[in-house]
């Protein structure tokens, strides 16, 4: 495994960690009708994303003897 590729798992598993925290601790909606999000939702999105592009990166990149 590259280091790459273990990058891209370990950003993975941060996303991961991030939606859980929302699913956890945010979202939903208050009393008032208000949706109720934090930092923790973009921030699971924008580490998927990166996860993803490193992951392909890694795929495509010869391993080097």
């Amino acid at each position: 495994m590259t280091k790459l590729r273990l990058f891209g798992i370990v950003i993975l598993f941060l996303a991961a960690l991030s939606g859980l925290s929302e699913h956890l601790f945010y979202g939903g909606v208050d009393p008032n009708g208000v949706l109720q999000e934090s930092f923790f939702l973009p921030l699971t999105f924008i580490l998927v994303a990166i996860g993803v592009v490193v992951l392909v990166v890694s795929l495509f990149q010869s391993p080097r003897d």
